[in-house]
């Protein structure tokens, strides 16, 4: 096996004729008065790995094979890119696919075809799978009206959820508990009391 990308495999005889890698550094540009612009690295752009695959039917199956490129790039979602020595590139999305056809039988089906298949790395940093939906840090808050805060609630509960999710902790709070203070009313200080504060 040459390389494993997602559950594709490229076989030793059917290895890509070229594979390009392409590494980028993104620079931001600050204009200068008087002067020429100073360059400020900002990071690093996507690594690009392009490869040109022969698919024979002498030693593979084209249509299957572009079938199943298709298929990859149409899930528009992030696969492994796995070398036979065991090394992992990381996680790439397919960018684009140029296919040219170099030779068909009489009925159109396809001898002999070869894909440019372009693929860019997704920024995996921290993920341990780029598809999985984000979490969020902390409950979104929200507000829900009396009546399906109710239901909710009632829906959360039976499903064992702890905290609800898009409720404001506002329309939530218990009261408290515990003895009650002095409750002060206007008549409870004379006016003759009230004075002002020094430099007032």
């Amino acid at each position: 096996m040459f390389a494993i990308f997602g559950n594709i495999s490229f076989a030793v005889l059917g290895s890509p004729q070229r594979m390009e890698s392409r590494f980028g550094y993104e620079y931001a540009s600050h204009p200068v008065l008087e002067d020429r612009p100073r360059l400020q690295w900002v990071g690093d752009a996507a690594q690009v790995v392009t490869l040109e695959l022969m698919f024979h039917a002498s030693f593979a199956n084209p249509s299957a094979q572009l079938a199943a490129l298709e298929q990859t790039a149409a899930e528009h979602q992030a696969q492994a890119l796995v070398f036979g020595s065991g090394e992992f590139r990381g996680y790439f999305v397919v960018s684009s696919l140029a296919v040219t056809s170099q030779q068909l039988g009489a009925d159109g089906k396809p001898i002999a075809i070869q894909a440019r298949l372009v693929l860019t790395e997704w920024n995996s940093e921290g993920a341990f799978h780029p598809g999985a939906p984000p979490i969020p840090l902390f409950t979104p808050i929200a507000v829900a009206q009396s009546g399906s805060l109710v239901s909710a609630a009632a829906a959360a509960a039976r499903a064992g959820i702890p905290a609800l999710p898009g409720i404001s902790a506002m329309l939530n709070n218990p009261s408290s508990t515990g003895a009650a203070g002095a409750q002060l009313s206007p008549d409870d200080v004379p006016a003759a009391k009230i004075v002002r504060a020094p430099g007032s």
